[in-house]
């Protein structure tokens, strides 16, 4: 549907091989009212156009001072999705970067961190969709609908699945086989939130990632291991509840820490003045806190002491964390974000200052 409810967009196959069809308006007017069912529909076609299953993604995302985003590296059937939200997180990726060198806080090094991040994922994303573009036949076979375009064929093989004999089990647990790993394509979680970065804008805390316990493509499994995305926990924050994730991003670094946290302030500040760098501090915990932790979900997700901490870049990715407070907090936290920035010489000479 592509306005409610006279206009559509109907989408309809032919042999490949027998060359690119170039349909006139009586010929589209005939399949659409084929395909509704209905010969004597009135139709009017706006437009025609031919579309092929992509399965592209780029090896490389930049080059020098050339970045691209979207559909210009990763294209792939609407299967799993239309590829916007990818698209839209190149963006989100690529911009707090391109900020941040601009204005000079950042080295250009930065960049590069963009097409080591986000190349993965565009690939896992036009993988999964051609796989499970691919898993609609099964569902066709099935059914029986395979063998022959004959409608009175057909109307005989669904028959054939209602039979309470051998063939009709044997295609009633084929189908339900075939729909059930549809799941890849519309329950597919773990695919749109479980990646894990790996570049130099994101800084060990010395522990391996975590591995998953369930399907990694289906289950999203919440981690603050830096390199993942913030896990969604809600708190409550000026007397409104609110979702981790809108305690951060806006275009700044966030520290998330709890009681006996208070050294990551002072560190936060310590970054400030050095790169000329605001970071938000936000406490989470019991009242007192900045934000209430309500259910305790944070401090169950939060993977490190209260008064540890975790930093959370613009994009709402971990950049770093802490298990615990550190006695050198600020000296700490003014590396993280040396190595972060591609300041690190700069980092060194402000902490032995």
């Amino acid at each position: 549907m592509v306005r409610p409810w006279n206009e559509w967009l109907i989408i309809w196959g032919y042999d490949i091989e027998q060359g690119e069809r170039k349909l006139s308006n009586d010929e589209a007017i005939s399949i659409v009212r084929n395909l509704v069912g209905d010969e004597t529909l009135a139709v009017k076609v706006r437009s025609t156009s031919t579309w092929t299953v992509n399965e592209m993604y780029a090896g490389h995302y930049s080059s020098g001072r050339v970045f691209c985003v979207g559909d210009a590296v990763h294209r792939h059937p609407p299967t799993n999705g239309l590829g916007s939200n990818t698209s839209i997180q190149d963006a989100y990726n690529l911009c707090w970067k391109l900020k941040l060198v601009l204005e000079g806080h950042a080295a250009p090094s930065l960049l590069e961190t963009y097409s080591a991040e986000r190349q993965p994922v565009g690939k896992q994303i036009v993988t999964r969709a051609n796989k499970s573009i691919g898993d609609f036949p099964p569902i066709f076979e099935a059914v029986g609908l395979v063998a022959s375009t004959d409608p009175a064929e057909a109307r005989k093989a669904i028959a054939a699945r209602k039979a309470p004999t051998a063939e009709g089990k044997a295609r009633r647990k084929k189908l339900y086989e075939a729909i059930a790993n549809k799941s890849y394509e519309f329950n597919c979680h773990g695919v749109e939130l479980n990646q894990r970065y790996g570049s130099t804008a994101v800084v060990s805390d010395g522990t391996p990632m975590p591995a998953f316990t369930r399907d990694h493509e289906l289950y999203y499994q919440a981690t603050t291991w830096p390199g993942a995305h913030l896990p969604h926990v809600w708190v409550e924050h000026h007397g409104e509840r609110k979702s981790t994730l809108d305690l951060t991003g806006k275009g700044r670094f966030t520290l998330l820490t709890g009681i006996g946290g208070d050294g990551w302030k002072t560190a936060a500040a310590a970054v400030e003045k050095a790169y000329g760098l605001p970071v938000d501090v936000v406490t989470i915990g019991p009242q007192g806190c900045d934000a209430l932790d309500i259910y305790a979900d944070w401090y169950r997700q939060s993977e490190v002491d209260e008064d540890g901490c975790v930093l959370v870049r613009p994009d709402m990715y971990v950049a770093w964390r802490a298990k615990e407070s550190a006695t050198d907090a600020s000296d700490v936290l003014l590396d993280v974000f040396g190595r972060i920035l591609g300041r690190s010489a700069q980092a060194k000479s402000v902490a032995a200052a």
